[in-house]
């Protein structure tokens, strides 16, 4: 062979390896023009490198007592992973993606201080231990007792940030981040939303029995377990007006107790509450209770109602993660 041909050989192997080290690289689709880089998923307990940009997890508008739950599990997920000084930012930021239309999270610290809140800013660094809402409740101090069991519901008063900030009915999930700081979300409803036609109308059937039949005959089937009065998790309970039980099927050793005075596990006189409400006409009374069909201290939203002027009686829902949509 020539040399000439030696060299023109030795040319063409390296054309050859030059382009298959060029197409070893464009085996991949590319992205179509102008279409986002997806991120990369960050692992869990790691935090961002200063500088770079941290993925955003995809939420979508929440409408039932699981929807909420998993939007705040999802914010304190990403805040465990990205570290607290990036979330609060997050948090902050009425833009951001945690907020979705009257939806946001909020953050508040162990003691009551408040970390996050998109729509009050200048309520950042403000002690909300000691506030109320517009029914009396130290709604902070639940939130926080929540959190240090873990998680929970509250229902509570709040500004509306769509109108002006006027106050409204409003349930929220609560939960930890870490030893220093918790945050919650929740959604804007009605007592119409909680107290639904079922409830209202359970109520009404137990009251007509009762007048028909007489309030012993009544009583007798309330407190039957196996009775026309037991549909799933709900039941007739009932009180005098002094405070002593009269019915209630899952717990029979607190029949003819009085708990005038009993508080519930937050502290609240929720027998005191059912009985000025029945006697005001009736109507809703929140608070924590034993769910006989999970043995967890959950909230329950409770509709009362008057007998005859000495006695109510009433039917409850606990709020749990599941299908209750708590608005439309």
């Amino acid at each position: 062979m020539s040399e000439l041909s030696r060299m023109k050989r030795g040319v063409s192997i390296i054309l050859v390896l030059a382009f298959l080290i060029i197409t070893a690289g464009c085996t991949g689709t590319a992205p179509a023009p102008g279409s986002p880089t997806p991120a990369s998923p960050i692992p869990t307990g790691t935090t961002v490198a200063a500088g770079a940009t941290p993925a955003l997890p995809a939420l979508h508008p929440p409408s039932t007592s699981l929807e909420i739950k998993e939007y705040v599990d999802t914010a304190a997920t990403w805040a465990k992973q990205n570290g607290r000084t990036t979330a609060i930012a997050m948090f902050n930021n009425a833009s951001g993606i945690f907020v979705t239309g009257d939806v946001y999270v909020y953050a508040l610290d162990y003691s009551g201080i408040a970390l996050a809140l998109p729509f009050q800013p200048n309520m950042v660094g403000a002690n909300f231990s000691p506030l109320k809402d517009a029914s009396g409740k130290l709604y902070t101090d639940v939130e926080i007792q929540l959190t240090k069991a873990n998680g929970g519901y509250i229902l509570y008063h709040y500004p509306y940030p769509a109108v002006n900030q006027t106050s409204k009915l409003k349930i929220s999930y609560v939960r930890p981040v870490d030893d220093t700081y918790w945050i919650g979300a929740g959604l804007y409803t009605s007592e119409d939303r909680l107290v639904d036609q079922q409830l209202r109308q359970f109520v009404a059937n137990a009251k007509s029995y009762a007048h028909a039949n007489g309030k012993e005959k009544a009583l007798a089937a309330f407190n039957n377990t196996s009775g026309q009065f037991i549909d799933g998790e709900l039941y007739i309970f009932a009180y005098d007006y002094n405070g002593t039980v009269l019915s209630w099927p899952n717990r029979p050793d607190q029949i003819g107790v009085n708990r005038f005075n009993a508080t519930d596990p937050v502290g609240a006189y929720h027998v005191q509450e059912m009985i000025t409400t029945a006697k005001n006409g009736g109507g809703m009374v929140d608070y924590y209770s034993t769910n006989p069909l999970t043995n967890a201290t959950d909230l329950k939203i409770s509709y009362v109602t008057d007998v005859d002027g000495t006695w109510l009686l009433g039917t409850g829902r606990y709020i749990v993660p599941g299908s209750l949509v708590l608005r439309a």
